[in-house]
């Protein structure tokens, strides 16, 4: 059993790596990296969003997604807010230029997470994804679907 725990580990590494790939390759003539892309799909979904929350989404450390964000920023695509009714967080929000830039890019951004499930029929997506949300739940203890 251990020997297949650490080669599910190993695939699911492997696969991360591969769609990384080719995100990378679709974005190419983008300016933006993956990371980046994923803070601005995120941003384009909820509006505004804070650090912690792009922490959790992304799974990355708050130093990772700081520096994605101040890169992010310097480019003028989004913008760091703090509201008067919650001082304690800080908001990343878009831009001018990057509600533009979201609002045309938006076909790219998808195109290129589509190619990453071409090869798929729908079934297969959808087994796909109940499988993985299933793995995610058991890895964080939520075991209610058992």
């Amino acid at each position: 059993m251990k020997h297949d725990s650490f080669e599910i580990a190993m695939l699911i590494k492997e696969i991360y790596a591969s769609t990384i790939e080719i995100v990378n390759q679709n974005l190419k003539g983008s300016s933006l990296t993956h990371q980046q892309t994923m803070v601005i799909k995120l941003i384009a979904h909820k509006g505004k969003i804070t650090i912690s929350e792009l922490c959790k989404e992304m799974s990355l450390a708050k130093g990772t997604i700081s520096g994605i964000v101040s890169r992010l920023e310097t480019a003028d695509y989004v913008k760091k807010v703090k509201y008067d009714n919650d001082k304690r967080n800080t908001y990343v929000e878009f831009s001018n230029r990057g509600y533009e830039y979201a609002k045309n890019f938006r076909n790219e951004i998808n195109k290129s997470f589509d190619k990453v499930f071409e090869n798929f029929t729908d079934e297969e997506v959808k087994k796909t994804k109940k499988d993985l949300i299933e793995l995610r739940d058991k890895l964080k203890g939520d075991n209610k679907n058992e």
